[in-house]
């Protein structure tokens, strides 16, 4: 299957492969430069999903599981040995991941959830979404990207990543509304991730943030209980973008999961 998304391949490097999946009003700019910095021995495949940056959006389908075979059938024309392909999601890049590990479960290694969950929407979420799939059929949908970029840092970190706030609203402003209201849908439709959860929790990595306005305290402590033998690291100070916020640290943890020098 030939790819229309756009996707950075960084190097046929020695290390692990590592596909890294970004959230919804994002692109695969967003890891850089933090990919490039944490894992320069490693081959790294960035794309844009579909709707955001450089690709564009799909017709309403099977989204995840039709994406899942896009991302796949490429890294195995680029790929030149057997090795499992390590994933990091952010956020809705989590959901999907969760979606690779159910379809490909001999070829995807380790998943990392940054702020991300394997549950599927709630009944409140769902409707939230509809909202905001509303909005945008009504052509507010600047209202949805207005300072996106700020509300996902913790409020102490504003000031500091200003910079990087307006560049995530760049990157939110490219969606198209056709796009964005794809993937709401595809978000709301997405499978029911417990099973894979249940077979894989000991290579699930989950990040989470004492600031995030989307991941509650009591939210993310439901998920440990209910996957106990899943790794967890939590950053008090962050918000919704712990690689964006402490890179550094949150560097450090993603690697040693995934076993990556």
């Amino acid at each position: 299957m030939d790819s229309n998304m756009h996707i950075s391949h960084l190097g046929h490097r020695s290390g692990a492969a590592v596909l890294f999946l970004h959230g919804f009003l994002e692109s695969g700019a967003v890891w850089l430069p933090w990919a490039e910095k944490m894992f320069p021995n490693s081959t790294l495949y960035i794309p844009d999903l579909p709707g955001h940056g450089k690709t564009a959006p799909r017709e309403q389908g099977r989204a995840f599981p039709d994406w899942s075979e896009e991302l796949m059938s490429f890294m195995h024309q680029q790929q030149l040995t057997t090795s499992r392909i390590h994933v990091i999601g952010h956020s809705m890049g989590g959901y999907l991941a969760m979606e690779m590990a159910l379809l490909f479960p001999r070829h995807i290694g380790k998943v990392v959830l940054l702020h991300s969950t394997p549950m599927p929407d709630t009944p409140r979420q769902i409707e939230r979404r509809k909202r905001q799939i509303d909005l945008i059929k009504k052509g507010r949908k600047s209202l949805l990207i207005k300072n996106v970029g700020l509300s996902m840092l913790a409020p102490e970190n504003r000031e500091r990543l200003a910079g990087l706030g307006s560049e995530l609203n760049c990157q939110a402003a490219m969606c198209s509304a056709s796009g964005m209201i794809n993937t709401l849908e595809a978000i709301m439709n997405r499978s029911d991730y417990r099973r894979v959860m249940s077979q894989k929790m000991k290579d699930v990595l989950l990040i989470t943030g004492g600031k995030d306005p989307f991941m509650p305290a009591d939210y993310y402590k439901t998920l440990l209980a209910d996957f106990p033998e899943m790794s967890h690291h939590h950053f008090p100070g962050c918000g919704h973008a712990c690689f964006l916020e402490v890179p550094d640290s949150s560097g450090v943890i993603v690697k040693r999961f995934l076993g990556i020098s």
